[in-house]
C-alpha cells in the first residue's frame, strides 16, 4: 500500500504545482478544483497547506526522490514571508502550518534557514500567550484588526468576532512547535508557555469523566475562566471526537519533550475514554450525538490517535495502546483510496462524508512512523 500511496502522493504534488492553498475538504476528493475560491498562505485564515508538505515530506523520506525535495524547497519564500514580513497573519495554527514543513527540512537537511523559519513561526505562537488566564489565544489578529484583504461574509465569522480570550483544544498539537523551539535555542521560556498551555488545558478541557470539550473562554483583563465553549463538536456539552484526538497525540508529544509523567497520564487516561466510546471501530465525528440523530464518522480522528498510540508505545506497554496499533490500521483500510482519479486518500472525515488533507496526512504519518520512528515531526 505505501507504494501506492508514494504514487499518489507524487500525483498530487504534479497537480498541486507551485499553487499553495487552503484546500478545502471534499466528497468527491478534488482538492484542486475551484482554485480561485482558495485562499494562499499569507492569509490568516490558513492552518491546513502543511498537510500536503507533510506528506510530500514522507514521501521523500520513503523515496528519496529529489524532485520531491525541490517541491519542498519551492515553497520556502513564501513561508519565511508569512512569519517575517506579515507576522500578524497568524493564528496559533502556526504550529500545523510550521511543524510539518520548516521544522520538518530543518530536521531532514540541517538548513539553518529552515531553522530561522520554525523560530520565528515559534516566536509568533508565544505572542499569543496570556499570562493572566495562562493560555494560548486561538484565533484573530492579536491587534484585533481584521485584514483589509478579508472578505465582508468571512469577516463575520467566529474566527474574528468571538476570538477574545478564546482557547481551544486543537493548540495542543501546535505547542510541539515550542517545545522543539526550547531545545534547538536553549531558551527555556518556549517550554514554560507550552506547559503552563497544556495545565490550563488540562484544568479546563478535561472534565471528570475524562472526555474533552472543543474550547474555552477567558475573561482578557482578569484571566478569569468564564466557561465552556464550542465551534466544532455538536454543542457546548459535547465531546468531539478529532478534538480528544489531538488531546491524546499533544499530551504524548508533551511528555516525550518534558518526560513529566502527569502528560503521560493526561494522554492515557483521554486515550481510554476514547477507545472505550469508540469499541474498537472507527469513531463517530462526536461521541454525544444526540440519540435519534445519525453520527457520521470521522476516520481523521482514528488515524490523529494512531499516531498518538506511535508515540505512546515509546513510553508505555499499556495493553490497549498495543491493540489500537495491531487493530486500527486494519479497520482503516475500508476507507482508504488509492485511486488516481482524485487527489483525496481517506474517506469519511470529520462527520461530513469528505476527504480532507488532515486525515490523509496523519494516515500517512501512522504508516510511515512505523518504519521510521526517528523522524519526529511534532
Amino acid at each position: 500500500m505505501k507504494e501506492k500511496i508514494i504514487k499518489k502522493i507524487k500525483n498530487n504534488i504534479m497537480e498541486m504545482g507551485s499553487d499553495l492553498l487552503e484546500f478545502r475538504g471534499r466528497a468527491d476528493g478534488q482538492y484542486f478544483v475551484n482554485r480561485e475560491k482558495c485562499i494562499p498562505l499569507k492569509h490568516i485564515f490558513c492552518w491546513t497547506q502543511s498537510f500536503f508538505t507533510g506528506m510530500g515530506y514522507w514521501a521523500y523520506v520513503e523515496s528519496k526522490n529529489p524532485e520531491i525535495l525541490k517541491w519542498l524547497y519551492s515553497f520556502k519564500q513564501e513561508y519565511a514571508d508569512k512569519v517575517f514580513k506579515k507576522p500578524l497573519e497568524n493564528m496559533h495554527d502556526v504550529g500545523f502550518l510550521y511543524l510539518p514543513y520548516a521544522v520538518a527540512l530543518y530536521k531532514l537537511t540541517g538548513d539553518k534557514d529552515m531553522k530561522a523559519i520554525g523560530i520565528k513561526a515559534a516566536d509568533e505562537l508565544a505572542k499569543r500567550f496570556d499570562p493572566r488566564g495562562g493560555y494560548i489565544r486561538a484565533w484573530g489578529r492579536m491587534d484585533y484588526q481584521i485584514p483589509e484583504y478579508v472578505d465582508s461574509e468571512l469577516a463575520k465569522d467566529h474566527f474574528f468576532t468571538e476570538s477574545k480570550g478564546l482557547a481551544i483544544i486543537d493548540c495542543m498539537m501546535n505547542i510541539p512547535l515550542l517545545f522543539w523551539a526550547g531545545e534547538v535555542t536553549g531558551n527555556k521560556f518556549y517550554g514554560r508557555i507550552a506547559e503552563v498551555h497544556a495545565d490550563t488545558t488540562a484544568k479546563y478541557f478535561i472534565r471528570e469523566d475524562n472526555s474533552v470539550c472543543h474550547a474555552y473562554r477567558f475573561d482578557e483583563e482578569t484571566g478569569k475562566a468564564l466557561g465552556v465553549e464550542n465551534y466544532c463538536g455538536y454543542g457546548k456539552d459535547s465531546y468531539w471526537a478529532r478534538g480528544t484526538a489531538w488531546a491524546i497525540y499533544g499530551y504524548a508529544c508533551c511528555y516525550a519533550y518534558t518526560g513529566k509523567e502527569k502528560y503521560l497520564q493526561f494522554s492515557i487516561r483521554l486515550f481510554e475514554r476514547f477507545a472505550k466510546e469508540s469499541k474498537g471501530e472507527v469513531p463517530v465525528w462526536d461521541f454525544r450525538t444526540p440519540e435519534g440523530e445519525k453520527a457520521n464518522l470521522d476516520t481523521s480522528a482514528a488515524a490523529i490517535v494512531l499516531c498518538a498510540c506511535n508515540k505512546l508505545a515509546k513510553y508505555t506497554d499499556h495493553a490497549g495502546v498495543r491493540e489500537y496499533l495491531d487493530t486500527m490500521y486494519e479497520k482503516l483500510i475500508p476507507y482508504v483510496d488509492l485511486s488516481l482519479d482524485n487527489n483525496g486518500l481517506l474517506k469519511e472525515q470529520n462527520g461530513m462524508h469528505v476527504y480532507a488533507s488532515y486525515g490523509d496526512y496523519y494516515l500517512v504519518e501512522a504508516l510511515f512512523m512505523r518504519e521510521h520512528p526517528e523522524y519526529v515531526l511534532w
